[in-house]
């Protein structure tokens, strides 16, 4: 099942549990995800590597908008949209945790010792990793290996 057809599907079970705050939230998505899908002609569907990116985007915004409200000592808000990011993470794939996203680092590192710069490094470990794990994430991590290389 693609990821619409997935939110699709909790919006109706939202709506059934008359769960205000998990149906609005899946409303935004949908639109997200709607919006991308039509960013670009296609005759089938949206891919779920497009849709990923797309709510990837959205828990950014959140994320971004979560440190705003800290700072202006908003913590309603806050929590509300730190809610809003679980119910999204729903339907991205599992990540890796930072440790295991460390280890996959260092043993590349141990094969590979030529490499020496960070955004290389996480290029080709983004391209290895895939949707397991978040680019910033991952960039931390290897300009931290390659400090420590040095």
């Amino acid at each position: 099942m693609s990821i619409m057809q997935s939110v699709q599907d909790a919006i109706k079970e939202a709506m059934k549990n008359k769960d205000i705050l998990r149906l609005e939230t899946l409303r935004m998505v949908k639109a997200a995800l709607l919006l991308k899908e039509k960013s670009v002609a296609r005759e089938e569907e949206m891919p779920d590597s497009e849709a990923i990116q797309a709510l990837r985007g959205e828990i950014r915004k959140r994320k971004e908008s979560i440190e705003v409200f800290k700072q202006v000592g908003k913590d309603e808000e806050v929590a509300k949209l730190e809610k809003e990011i679980a119910i999204i993470e729903e339907f991205l794939p599992k990540q890796l945790s930072r440790e295991e996203v460390t280890e996959r680092v260092k043993k590349y590192l141990e094969e590979h010792p030529d490499i020496n710069h960070p955004g290389k490094l996480t290029g080709i470990m983004k391209k290895e990793l895939g949707e397991l794990v978040d680019g910033k994430i991952l960039n931390e991590i290897c300009t931290e290996l390659i400090s420590k290389k040095m």
